[in-house]
């Protein structure tokens, strides 16, 4: 059950992912995706605070919702998630090493994509 709960919320998400491009496309900034970013965090940080104070809230819910749905709509809304319990425990060096190697390979790994692909088809 847990497996179609993420399903259904990934489809959600991308689906909402794409209109968000489609409704705020502008060629000089990313908003659509800054925008997408903050509203995904948000709703993530709702929902994940809701779940640990109301304990009984089904895990099929919680899949839906946090991997499926907001994990489709953007992964950011993960990694602030993640960041937040990282801090919320009260890990100060993982939490920047989390960050940091994040961004920083994340970004690297980006580049050296780009530059395999454009060595490989000239």
């Amino acid at each position: 059950m847990g497996y179609l709960a993420i399903a259904l919320g990934a489809v959600l998400g991308a689906f909402l992912r794409h209109a968000m491009f489609n409704l705020l496309k502008v060629d000089s900034f990313p908003y659509h995706t800054l925008i997408v970013n903050v509203i995904g965090c948000f709703l993530i940080g709702v929902f994940a605070e809701y779940c640990i104070i109301k304990s009984n809230v089904p895990s099929s819910v919680r899949l839906f919702f946090v991997t499926g749905l907001l994990g489709s709509f953007t992964t950011f809304s993960a990694f602030a998630l993640d960041t937040g319990f990282l801090v919320s425990k009260g890990e100060i060096l993982k939490t920047f090493l989390y960050i940091s190697s994040s961004v920083f390979l994340g970004l690297a790994g980006y580049f050296a994509a780009v530059y395999i692909v454009k060595s490989l088809i000239r």
